[in-house]
């Protein structure tokens, strides 16, 4: 495809967003976590034990951390506070279950797992050997 065809193209679509009253919203690296627009990443702990979450409130600072307690969540824009959470921890040599959209299921076991800025993750369980 030549260059003036693809700049068409992109011309085209951003005016038909625009005119539909739609717009194209890109975040930066790791998204800044302050939340002051929506979308904002959310964790929901649906399991019996701790969960950690971090985030960053802006994409220079270290990472914050907290602790879910069991049936808490953290993140998201329409919640208090707002924040942008970035990924929770699976503890290592456990199998760890979670979901960020209906029907889906991912299994990891140890480590961090990122989560966008349009997603809920809501870890749903944590199964340790022994």
């Amino acid at each position: 495809m030549s260059f003036p065809l693809r700049r068409r193209i992109a011309i085209l679509a951003t005016t038909t967003l625009i005119a539909t009253g739609l717009s194209v919203i890109t975040a930066g690296p790791a998204a800044a976590s302050g939340c002051s627009a929506p979308p904002c990443g959310r964790v929901e702990n649906k399991t019996s034990t701790y969960i950690k979450v971090r985030w960053k409130n802006d994409n220079s600072d270290p990472w914050s951390y907290a602790s879910l307690a069991p049936g808490t969540g953290m993140g998201g824009y329409l919640n208090s506070p707002k924040r942008d959470i970035d990924g929770f921890y699976a503890p290592k040599n456990c199998r760890t279950a979670y979901s960020v959209r209906a029907g889906s299921q991912y299994h990891v076991y140890g480590g961090w797992v990122k989560i966008t800025s349009w997603e809920t993750a809501k870890v749903l369980s944590v199964t340790c050997p022994g």
